[in-house]
């Protein structure tokens, strides 16, 4: 028996006016799965992502979640967490009250509030001295840890990431990539929007490579990297084939 299916795509598309910017995108994820969606500049990437968020309507197809099709779009969206690629954060505030505040929106009562904190700093290697200190005064990769951690703060199954490592140092880039395998290893569903093949072929199970709104290839790594010619490509390699096909 395979894992719980968590997050499915059935054909889903928009379009704006006469233009499709996303159309045709099928896929599934399983419970634990991290799934990366990579494509070029303008492939759709972030289009796709906020219809997966249920911040945009789609134009067809349907959002399956946990074998439902999604319709009631506020009660999806507290089943999830979401980091978009901009740093969502109070510069003026401090890590503590950001989270707090997040902690606040999900309904938390002070002591889950305090407990949650304590366990998405430790998932995301956050220094919680840090913590009482303005967001203003973090380098980029506390803020991404502080805008991870506010995702996680009402342990959500499925968790949507645009970006998380965009123009973070390599040591940043590492912690982030440790997170992301410490929550899928506890069962958390991870969908990976970016655009680096070498990082994401190390980090994810699954791929999903789009090209001009349009789904080229949906696969497993372990056997989505097999060549035209047999040979087993990097993500890389395998990418520029499809892409340049």
């Amino acid at each position: 028996m395979g894992q719980e299916q968590i997050l499915a795509a059935d054909a889903l598309g928009k379009r704006y006016g006469s233009h499709w910017a996303v159309r045709n995108v099928c896929f599934a994820a399983e419970k634990g799965d991290i799934l990366g969606i990579l494509g070029e500049n303008g492939a759709g990437k972030s289009t796709l992502l906020s219809m997966l968020a249920a911040l945009i309507p789609q134009t067809e197809g349907k959002l399956l979640f946990k074998g439902e099709e999604v319709k009631k779009k506020r009660a999806y969206r507290t089943q999830i967490g979401y980091v978009p690629q901009e740093i969502a954060l109070f510069e003026e505030l401090s890590g503590q009250d950001n989270l707090e505040f997040f902690a606040r929106g999900y309904g938390l009562s002070k002591q889950q509030a305090a407990d949650r904190i304590e366990r998405a700093c430790a998932v995301t290697s956050f220094q919680t001295e840090w913590l009482k200190r303005p967001v203003s005064e973090y380098s980029g990769g506390m803020k991404r840890k502080i805008n991870i951690g506010a995702a996680l703060l009402h342990q959500p199954p499925l968790l949507l990431l645009d970006e998380p490592t965009a123009n973070l140092d390599f040591a940043s880039e590492e912690q982030i990539m440790e997170a992301i395998r410490a929550l899928a290893a506890e069962g958390v569903t991870i969908i990976y929007v970016g655009h680096q093949p070498e990082l994401m072929e190390q980090l994810c199970n699954k791929f999903c490579l789009i090209k001009g709104g349009k789904q080229l290839l949906f696969d497993t790594m372990e056997h989505g990297l097999c060549g035209k010619s047999g040979e087993r490509l990097s993500l890389k390699q395998r990418c520029r084939e499809l892409l340049e096909a």
